[in-house]
């Protein structure tokens, strides 16, 4: 398999490489969920870091830019969540900031430019996090924009996965904590639809089940090669003493034959002593020779389980790295799908930021 996601369905030593029709289907439709989610991944990173390189773009500019972006061949099936994305991340990153030195004046360089020093490599800088208040001032304040980028489901669902990436990301760390208000402004803008919230609240929950069944796979697989590591070390060292107990006595041996080697006229007595004697030592080569193959093969079994586990370990820390990483979002997301699932049952026209406040305290700190 090619990620940790599969990893519980890898082949191990021992195991039957033909699998039943169902579990065959179940791998297939797991492969192909981590291509997509790797794909989105790696479009919303991109995304995320051309929109650094759009700070100075007039937004007037921006859905003709995003377009023109998107068309990269890089993108391939993923241009419109890829101009969606590049829309909404530069958006985000037009906050206001006010730093100390804002009010003092530039300082003149001391002393006389270098002759012949060519021309200044500019350093791109992301702009700091803005907090959840911020982001949705801002989203508010462009809906235009964004109202003219969603024009259909398929575009909201983007807007609402661009949004999820942003709030995972270095740039929305700050904001992440109110992710129910940031989502909500959405909803109250028109940007995303209640079937197209329901569709991507149910993405975002089948993902992180398959996300905790790998883990939990991951775990039983990662206990099993440290059971299976330990016994393979304990195998090698018994056969290494037995393999060193084997070639101390074919030395013994080796100097008993030796030492019972006729001179010219030996005795009746001496011939059978060394006839003895050299078959002890042709007995002890050959239990020295497979001490000796047996050791070799203990080794070799100790190499490959330590490179299993050390695949189980990787397989397991990747897993429970994308874990820790998406589950924040679900946590401080959930109040306002909940609220909207609810108001869906009761139609309660209660608002949904006043729910969102109530079941996650966090999303307070950051308005």
């Amino acid at each position: 398999a090619d990620s940790a996601r599969v990893y519980s369905a890898m082949m191990r030593h021992g195991d039957n490489p033909k699998l039943a029709p169902a579990a065959e289907a179940a791998l297939l439709e797991s492969l192909r969920a981590e291509r997509e989610i790797k794909a989105h991944e790696k479009m919303q990173a991109e995304a995320q870091r051309l929109a650094v390189t759009l700070a100075a773009l007039d937004l007037r500019e921006l859905p003709a830019k995003a377009k023109d972006l998107s068309a990269d061949k890089k993108f391939g099936e993923l241009s419109g969540h890829a101009a969606m994305a590049i829309t909404l991340n530069t958006i985000l990153r037009r906050v206001p900031h006010k730093t100390d030195g804002d009010d003092k004046k530039p300082k003149k360089p001391a002393g006389k430019p270098k002759a012949g020093g060519g021309a200044k490599v500019t350093k791109v800088v992301d702009v700091p996090p803005c907090t959840a208040a911020e982001a949705r001032k801002v989203i508010r304040a462009n809906k235009v924009s964004l109202a003219a980028a969603c024009d259909g489901p398929a575009a909201q669902l983007a807007l609402l996965r661009a949004a999820q990436a942003w709030l995972l990301s270095a740039n929305g760390a700050v904001a992440l904590p109110g992710a129910a208000k940031v989502i909500e402004v959405l909803y109250d803008l028109d940007l995303a639809s209640e079937g197209v919230l329901h569709e991507f609240w149910a993405l975002v929950g089948a993902s992180a089940q398959r996300d905790a069944t790998s883990l939990l796979a991951a775990k039983e697989a990662l206990a099993e090669a440290e059971v299976e590591e330990a016994a393979a070390a304990k195998a090698a060292k018994a056969a290494e003493s037995q393999h060193a107990e084997a070639m101390a006595k074919r030395r013994d041996a080796e100097w008993y034959a030796q030492q019972a080697r006729c001179g010219g006229n030996p005795s009746k007595e001496d011939e059978i002593a060394e006839k003895a004697a050299n078959a002890a030592m042709k007995k002890a080569v050959d239990l020295h020779g497979a001490a000796q193959n047996i050791t070799a093969a203990r080794d070799k079994t100790l190499v490959a389980k330590k490179a299993e586990l050390e695949a189980s370990k990787r397989a397991h820390a990747e897993l429970q790295g994308r874990v820790d990483h998406a589950l924040p979002f679900v946590t401080h997301a959930r109040p306002f799908f909940d609220w909207l699932a609810a108001s869906d049952d009761d139609d309660d026209d209660d608002d949904p930021g006043e729910h969102a406040s109530e079941a996650s305290p966090e999303t307070t700190t950051n308005e």
